[in-house]
């Protein structure tokens, strides 16, 4: 019997996974209904935030714009919706892109939240970014760089892969490989995580939950603005109850 190396062996795994990446986003077909985007932004921040040093450098362009178009900071980091607007119940899941318990919720859970109470119109849920290190900073900048109507698809990947980039020689590297499959060239994909604007309104987001609603850990849920909240990867049963909470006698 013949022994593949160590090596050989990690090569091969990560090539099947950019392999099934690149057939997800293939056959994910676009859908501008199904992911519509929320229509206050955050207020822009004042000052940069410097609890993960990066450099400065150009604005990225937007994949869904003209190549010679800068990203717009505000579009960029709308709240962007899974579920009907009209839903009673709004959760918003603070979440770092290198956090294992994160990527459990977000493979493992979330499609049957979206499926008993997202989709019944019963709550919606809105993804923000609080990331615990550089490489979760950058994942998130990169998936502020996709195109809106790909935006929960590259987040869908970025989760569904974490132990493949996250965890290789060169995480950034792998990062960008994956960022490549949804359509950002390297271009592209440089002048993103350089984007010091980008990085500023992430990272001011991360204080304004710390400051608003105390979040210290990921994945953190907050319900109604904070009337109800819990963290860690809870089952859809923790979810349903809650929910049921805020709309008894409604």
């Amino acid at each position: 019997m013949l022994k593949i190396s160590k090596g050989l062996a990690i090569g091969l795994t990560t090539t099947l996974a950019i392999l099934s990446v690149a057939v997800f986003f293939l056959l994910k077909a676009p859908d501008a209904q199904a992911q519509a985007e929320a229509a206050t932004p955050p207020t822009p921040p004042s000052s940069a935030t410097d609890a993960i040093s990066h450099p400065p450098a150009a604005t990225p362009d937007l994949l869904a714009a003209p190549a010679a178009s800068s990203i717009d900071v505000t579009v960029a980091m709308q709240d962007r919706v899974l579920g009907q607007e009209s839903a009673p119940v709004t959760i918003i899941e603070y979440a770092s892109l290198t956090c294992p318990h994160c990527a459990h919720f977000e493979t493992e859970i979330l499609p049957e939240v979206k499926k008993q109470l997202l989709d019944t119109g019963k709550a919606k849920l809105i993804y923000r970014d609080f990331p615990l290190d550089r490489f979760a900073l950058e994942a998130a900048m990169v998936s502020r760089c996709i195109s809106p109507l790909k935006y929960y698809d590259m987040l869908d990947v970025i989760f569904s892969k974490q132990e493949i980039w996250a965890k290789a020689k060169d995480p950034l590297a792998a990062l960008e490989k994956l960022a490549s499959l949804a359509g950002m060239d390297a271009a592209d994909y440089k002048s993103c995580v350089e984007n010091h604007a980008l990085e500023t309104a992430i990272l001011t987001h991360v204080q304004e939950a710390q400051n608003k609603y105390k979040v210290q850990s990921t994945p953190t849920f907050v319900f109604n603005d904070g009337a109800e909240q819990f963290s860690g990867a809870q089952p859809v049963e923790k979810f349903a109850a809650t929910i049921e909470k805020l709309t008894k006698g409604k």
